[in-house]
């Protein structure tokens, strides 16, 4: 059987994953525009299929 004193010695050698980027700030501030920018298409999509000016703006037809 395997001393858990060498296990937890392994452990600590290993470097962290590179893939790991969960609490860098370019990761929050991309999460944000994206989230930013969804919201944007939405309230276009709300504002095109329900305001007839915006339609006729936007598509040049009237609804």
């Amino acid at each position: 059987m395997v001393d858990p004193k060498e296990l937890s010695n392994e452990n600590e050698t290993d470097e962290e994953p590179k893939w790991d980027y969960t609490t860098s700030r370019d990761a929050q501030i991309t999460g944000a525009v994206v989230i930013g920018a969804n919201f944007l298409v939405l309230i276009l999509f709300l504002l095109y299929k329900y305001v007839p000016a915006v339609h006729l703006f936007i598509s040049g037809k009237p609804m």
